[in-house]
């Protein structure tokens, strides 16, 4: 969670400045240059290393080694193909300028760099030390947005932020083999991998579903609506997923932990009623916080050019008050051997996404392609809950979460009402953030003092367990 916390701070001023310094259309090309990429990555990992975290014996060297190699194979593969069909796009696109193409060749580096630093990645994952994962994500980001942010001063435009990944895959290769040394033996062991590539490969398929559905906008945004709505899509989205990033920070703790308490319900149970009420502490502020001044930050923040984005950003923002369950949920899924089910709900609900967005954006545009793609986001995360009910019948979700759904609504209606005509300008819009934060934690604290007094003994316990070290 402090992570979290000094991460978003860094993505916070670097992506205000560049939103700034940039054109809606800069960021449409490079939404349309990521996914491009994003088809490549997707299906050359095959998932080996959720495996190996997964796997309770103690992966030998040659087991990684042999993984090491034929992911560096795949990867090695990747770059020369998206190297060379690179200008392809063009032809796929129509709207995106010859930028495009360097800038998806400067990307396609980033897929060795990915590759190179897996061995270091896994293996601080699989042994919990998310001390070091932290410091590791901290100097990645850092190094990416010092990079885009100096080039973007200097006018370099949309490739300073494929500069910028290739400054932070380098800065990943070289901080994850100092954080956790391993050297690789150059040796491939087919045998020694195949067994542990059964798990990998159905819990990348999960993966590949997901990436699938998150390709709709650039795919069919890109082509239908234009890079610079395709612009207005990518802000609205990533600035209503801004608190996902808590949830993802917890899923990604929550795997390794869950897979070692699947034979412990009751554990099991309680750390998932725990991982849902944390995350879900973070997201409904927001929802609350993002109904209430949605106007006054994106207008604060990243200035008037980007307000034809604000009615995709209520749309968003409100389907991620139960859209951010499945994040947290499906890890739990995945540790207890049901990958194929997580699979199963991810299909239906991009199945359902292609056909409601091909059918609701000619008639409303953006707004119709972001209302299409809620639709299924707000109905599968229902189902979600159905399907816990059956595999965790322990854990219990309602009564954890009430009191937050509660104070989300009183910071949407305080600011809608009370404090949106008043925060104009950077200092009242801080001032606003804080009241309503205050508000959140009264309104939960009234009706549900246990979650208040939960996060408190967490983060107790984690200063006590600091001093000790």
């Amino acid at each position: 969670m402090l992570r979290v916390v000094l991460l978003q701070l860094i993505v916070l001023a670097g992506d205000v400045y560049l939103r700034r310094r940039l054109e809606p259309a800069d960021f449409g090309l490079y939404a349309i240059v990521q996914f491009a990429l994003g088809i490549f990555l997707q299906f050359g990992d095959v998932g080996l290393a959720s495996a190996f975290i997964r796997q309770n014996a103690e992966p030998t060297r040659r087991e990684l080694s042999s993984a090491w190699s034929f992911q560096m194979l795949v990867a090695a593969s990747i770059t020369l193909v998206l190297w060379c069909g690179a200008p392809l796009m063009l032809d796929f696109w129509p709207d995106m300028s010859t930028d495009g193409v360097w800038v998806l060749r400067a990307l396609s580096i980033d897929v060795l760099l990915s590759s190179a630093r897996l061995l270091p990645s896994l293996m601080m994952e699989r042994e919990l030390e998310y001390g070091k994962l932290s410091v590791l994500d901290v100097m990645m980001s850092v190094a990416y947005y010092m990079t885009a942010v100096g080039l973007a001063c200097v006018g370099v435009g949309v490739m300073s932020l494929a500069y910028a990944v290739l400054a932070r895959g380098v800065c990943g290769v070289l901080g994850a083999h100092l954080l956790r040394p391993f050297r690789p033996s150059l040796v491939l062991d087919w045998e020694s991998i195949r067994p542990i590539m059964h798990f990998g490969v159905r819990f990348q398929l999960k993966s590949i579903v997901g990436f699938l559905c998150t390709a709709i906008a650039p795919v069919y945004g890109g082509r239908a609506l234009g890079q610079t709505q395709l612009g207005f899509i990518n802000l609205a989205q990533s600035t209503a997923n801004f608190p996902l990033q808590l949830v993802y920070a917890m899923a990604r703790v929550s795997f390794p932990l869950f897979s070692r308490l699947q034979n412990e319900p009751k554990a099991f149970a309680k750390t998932l009623e725990r991982g849902v009420m944390v995350s879900a502490m973070g997201v409904l502020f927001y929802v609350g916080l993002a109904v209430g001044l949605g106007a006054n930050l994106i207008h604060v923040i990243y200035g008037a050019k980007w307000l034809p984005s604000l009615p995709l950003f209520y749309v968003y923002a409100v389907a991620g008050a139960i859209g951010f369950l499945h994040p947290v949920v499906a890890p739990a899924i995945d540790a207890l051997g049901k990958p194929a089910l997580n699979l199963k709900m991810m299909i239906s609900w991009t199945v359902a996404m292609v056909i409601l967005v091909a059918v609701l954006t000619p008639r409303w545009g953006a707004l119709g392609f972001t209302i299409g793609f809620c639709i299924p986001v707000v109905f599968g995360n229902a189902v979600v809950l159905v399907i816990l009910k059956r595999l965790v019948p322990d854990a219990h979700l309602w009564p954890r979460t009430r009191a937050l759904i509660l104070g989300c609504l009183a910071v949407m209606a305080f600011g809608r009402v009370l404090l949106a005509p008043a925060c104009t300008g950077p200092f009242s819009f801080g001032l606003g953030v804080l009241a309503s934060a205050a508000l959140f934690l009264a309104v939960v604290g009234a009706l549900d003092r246990s979650a208040i007094v939960e996060i408190r003994a967490l983060v107790r316990k984690n200063n006590a367990v600091a001093q000790g070290a």
